[in-house]
């Protein structure tokens, strides 16, 4: 199982990276701009700084999983509590992906009901992979 996990985590670093920098094509797609644009002045701004620090977080989640996936493995605290604490992100997002967006935004949408189990998908490999991590660092795992 050790060997698995470090290839597990590199893979989940390169695809958080990867989503961060497809923030791009996604906002432009959803008209972000315009959309923002018509809110007040200090919605817009919070709309943007908001957007920016989700790709700065992925980010951050993505190198420590692709460069040092060790940091993960190697037993301590800080990898107990990094692990399990990036675990209840991913399980709250999935938690949002399937009960805060309304299924009206996706169903009987070919695309979006696509991106929708697309992306539960992805929000469920990321709770597996990072509580793979917590349960390493519990000694569930051998």
């Amino acid at each position: 199982m050790s060997e698995v996990i470090p290839i597990l985590l590199r893979i989940t670093g390169a695809g958080l990276i990867l989503l961060a920098i497809l923030h791009v094509p996604i906002g432009r797609k959803l008209m972000w701009r315009e959309q923002a644009a018509r809110m007040s002045p200090e919605n817009e701004a919070i709309f943007h700084v908001h957007a920016f620090f989700i790709c700065v977080l992925l980010v951050m989640m993505g190198l420590p999983s692709l460069l040092e996936p060790s940091l993960f493995l190697e037993k301590s605290r800080a990898a107990a509590w990094a692990s399990w604490l990036i675990c209840g992100f991913w399980s709250l997002r999935l938690y949002c992906q399937w009960f805060v967006y309304g299924s009206n935004l996706w169903r009987g949408k070919r695309l979006e009901t696509f991106m929708h189990f697309w992306f539960t998908g992805v929000w469920i490999w990321l709770v597996v992979v990072y509580s793979a991590c917590g349960a390493w660092q519990a000694g569930w795992l051998s």
